[in-house]
């Protein structure tokens, strides 16, 4: 049975990640704007699949970063 985290206080812990690049061949060229990424986050409950373009993968991996510096800086203060 899989936990219901709608209606709990807390979110599903990730303890993997695949991911898949494809390039999309309907189109000319092979720039990074013909590349597709599919993502899979394995939780401990239902896994999260989704996919993205270059520039979008991008910005999640600064935006995660961004994160773990934030997280990083109020862990220094709590200290």
């Amino acid at each position: 049975m899989e936990p219901n985290y709608a209606s709990s206080n807390f979110l599903p812990k990730i303890s993997d990640v695949e991911w898949k690049l494809e390039v999309m061949t309907n189109t000319p060229g092979v720039g990074s704007d013909n590349l597709l990424y599919t993502v899979v986050l394995k939780t401990d409950g239902k896994d999260v699949r989704f996919t993205c373009g270059t520039q979008q993968l991008q910005d999640l991996v600064y935006k995660l970063k961004d994160l773990v510096r934030h997280c990083d800086k109020v862990k220094n203060e709590l200290g």
